[in-house]
């Protein structure tokens, strides 16, 4: 245990002593969004399954409430509001994207437990690897390592501990989500007019256009369910800060300081979040074979921030 402690304070000490400082916080922000963004079963969950509550009217409220929020604080400390008509048409793709990531994985909720939903998840790291070197940036054998440990991990915990895979159209909905998590991240990266833009008004603007597009999933109001009680609406503020807000301006900024592949490893900490939270709150079993896959993605993590270090 002291040794394992002595693995992680080494590791978060060369992060915080690394010279580039864009790339030290590039890291950080990464794995603020894998860890917060790996809490959407925390809140989500006991509103779905406990509450009853159907997902379009969970998640055009999560997207509400995120929304006011960041116009509030936007206009408080002045921020950048305004955009150009074609920023505006990049945010729509990414609105809609990143509100058919949420859709699909809360959905899939239904079918799998939380946290081995939010483990399948992570094949993404493969689709964004994939997708870069289609624009010419192509990963190292020591990423590529990266990657396969990471996603081998979570094929780990998406075992039974009988060996067998759940429920598929639980896996089918994650995969999904899987992609347009993964077109998100690589827009974000690759798009001057969208790096052009403060990662405070892309999340709003991705937002604003969820909230719309969810609206208009509901019959623009019709099949809206209200909220049950007080426990609910706290649930989703959470939802709306931790899962949605700070991990969507960590997310874009992750992305834009230390690329599209990177922070798409990073992200395998949203898994192992899920299963802990599965595990101490939701009394989800925790097997070897999920040991095993929470070890992997610990060491794909370290290795690629070590290794990057150093070369």
């Amino acid at each position: 245990m002291l040794e394992k402690i002595r693995i992680f304070a080494r590791f978060f000490w060369i992060l915080l002593m690394e010279k580039d400082k864009n790339l030290r916080w590039g890291y950080i922000a990464g794995i603020i969004s894998g860890i917060t963004y790996g809490m959407n079963p925390l809140f989500g969950v006991p509103v779905i399954k406990n509450k009853g509550l159907d997902v379009n009217s969970l998640l055009f409220y999560r997207y509400g409430v995120a929304t006011l929020l960041m116009l509030v604080y936007m206009l408080i400390v002045k921020k950048q509001i305004r955009i150009t008509w074609k920023q505006f048409g990049l945010m729509t793709i990414l609105g809609i994207l990143f509100t058919g990531c949420s859709i699909t994985l809360f959905e899939a909720y239904k079918y799998i437990d939380s946290g081995i939903a939010t483990s399948i998840l992570y094949v993404y790291p493969i689709m964004v690897a994939l997708i870069m070197m289609i624009f010419g940036q192509f990963p190292t054998w020591k990423t590529w390592l990266s990657i396969f440990a990471g996603v081998a991990g979570a094929v780990l915990l998406s075992l039974k501990g009988g060996g067998g895979f759940i429920d598929w159209r639980g896996i089918v909905l994650v995969v999904a989500s899987g992609l347009c998590y993964t077109l998100f991240i690589v827009i974000v990266n690759m798009s001057k007019q969208v790096k052009a833009i403060p990662n405070l008004t892309l999340t709003f603007y991705c937002f604003m256009i969820g909230s719309v597009m969810l609206f208009a999933l509901s019959g623009f109001g019709v099949h809206l369910n209200p909220v049950p009680d007080v426990d609910s609406w706290l649930n989703i503020l959470g939802l709306a800060v931790l899962p949605t807000a700070i991990a969507t301006i960590t997310l874009a900024a992750s992305s834009k300081a230390v690329g599209a592949t990177k922070t798409s490893i990073l992200g395998i900490l949203e898994p192992l979040t899920a299963i802990v939270i599965g595990t101490l709150v939701f009394k989800e079993a925790f097997t070897l074979n999920v040991a095993i896959g929470v070890a992997l993605i610990l060491f794909a993590i370290l290795f690629m921030i070590l290794t990057e270090r150093k070369s």
